[in-house]
């Protein structure tokens, strides 16, 4: 069992947390492509950050904190133009770097607007997907995983979901659940509510191991009456 501690540690995410220092070190899926050609702002929330995510009129994107350091308007109500996202409110305006490019209401001359920055990270679309960076520059190149590259119809879903990234991650990695959770409780809900449960999930794990490999990790299951060579 971990200290309450050593959770913490794990599980915050916000800025200047050990572990958001970290995992702002990789590119997160954000928002669908497709969605943001229907209309090009959008809400998100990554690393317990409130930010928008934008497409640029010429194709690229951005993304950027959601409140305006104006009035803290919020710039999910943005109007997109050629140069970045102008604040729905008073107008100002910033651009993808997080530069304060216009302010409408400032008197001719004024050099406020050089004084003014916002946090922005990097945005990029692949594979359908938008994917996000917070972290220091210069970004790691985003992955050309099989899945994002190869031609064909993509089929695109997501969920959210009230938990830590480190119960996800635990959840993933442990393969015993399988046989209870998805196996033994789905075939008791089966046998009380008269529905076949698949057999596939239903036998015993014999033997588990892990290997590390540049991505991760692959884990490893031997089913009863599984051999050594079994693709599983």
């Amino acid at each position: 069992m971990l200290s309450q501690e050593h959770n913490d540690t794990l599980t915050r995410v916000g800025p200047g947390t050990p572990m958001g220092e970290l995992l702002r070190r990789y590119w997160y899926p954000v928002a669908i492509a497709r969605d943001l050609e229907e209309f090009p702002v959008k809400r998100v929330r990554l690393l317990g950050e409130d930010l928008v995510v934008w497409k640029q009129p010429d194709g690229d994107y951005g993304i950027i904190q959601e409140r305006c350091p104006h009035r803290h308007a919020s710039l999910a109500y943005g109007v997109v133009e050629a140069d970045g996202i102008r604040c729905g409110y008073h107008g100002w305006m910033f651009d993808r770097e997080g530069s304060c490019l216009d302010q409408p209401a400032e008197p001719e001359g004024s050099n406020f607007k050089e004084k003014v920055d916002v946090f922005t990270g990097r945005a990029q679309q692949l594979g359908g997907l938008v994917f996000a960076y917070l972290g220091p520059d210069p970004a790691p190149q985003l992955p050309r995983y099989e899945a994002f590259v190869m031609d064909g119809i993509r089929d695109i879903g997501h969920s959210v979901l009230p938990c830590s990234w480190l119960q996800i991650m635990e959840n993933a990695v442990d393969p015993h659940h399988v046989e209870w959770l998805h196996g033994r409780y789905f075939q008791f809900l089966a046998e009380k509510k008269g529905f076949t449960a698949p057999a596939a999930f239903q036998k015993r794990h014999v033997q588990t191991a892990f290997d590390a490999f540049e991505h991760g990790i692959v884990k490893r299951r031997l089913l009863e009456g599984q051999s050594e060579e079994s693709d599983d």
